[in-house]
């Protein structure tokens, strides 16, 4: 089964290989302030075992390893993967980075505290969502936690990935999770989108 909407394969997968990450909209050199609050907060704990899915160039891997999490990151592109190594050097950051599928990672069963994923699920087609959901629970040991930021149903209408309502986040969340957390938050503003409104989901594997 192929995980990401046909939008994202037929118009985003080659980016890493054709640009720059700078020209690259979602690549930027800060994690969202609800990240940010989870590691605050004390949520997600120096200790904890991280599965990063669709890392991209490590940016949220390499925050969480520097915060004292065992962090894995997984992606199938090796061009950002290639960059997330070269980052993490940069930062003298021990992280793992795998080639993978989201949908059939190469990690054993309950490997994970967390599993995290950044603008991730709101590429996921919808025909997907429950596939990824289980690999994501595979992964979990039980009462891990699954972190999820994507577009809210907030955000402006356009191009790019879906905007999620919460039944979108729940619909298959339910059977294999409790809901911790599931609120929209205002991130970061970009210039191609000033005012972003998205969803911060913690889910507890059940």
């Amino acid at each position: 089964m192929q995980a990401f909407t046909d939008r994202w394969v037929d118009g985003f997968s080659q980016l890493y290989d054709n640009d720059d990450l700078a020209k690259i909209s979602w690549v930027t050199t800060s994690v969202s302030p609800a990240l940010q609050e989870l590691v605050i907060n004390g949520t997600l704990a120096p200790g904890s075992r991280v599965v990063d899915l669709a890392c991209g160039p490590g940016v949220h891997a390499i925050f969480l390893a520097k915060h004292g999490m065992r962090v894995t990151g997984i992606d199938r592109s090796t061009t950002a993967l290639a960059k997330a190594r070269e980052l993490a050097g940069f930062y003298a950051a021990e992280v793992d980075f795998l080639e993978g599928d989201i949908l059939d990672t190469p990690l054993p069963d309950g490997c994970a505290d967390v599993v995290h994923d950044s603008f991730v699920f709101h590429n996921v087609r919808p025909e997907a969502r429950e596939a990824y959901l289980d690999e994501a629970a595979r992964l979990l040991a039980p009462g891990g936690l699954m972190v999820i930021v994507g577009f809210s149903d907030r955000m402006s209408p356009g191009s790019g990935p879906i905007r999620l309502t919460s039944d979108d986040l729940l619909e298959h969340a339910l059977p294999r999770f409790r809901v911790e957390e599931l609120r929209r938050f205002r991130n970061l503003p970009t210039a191609k989108r000033p005012d972003q409104w998205h969803w911060l989901a913690v889910l507890r594997r059940r």
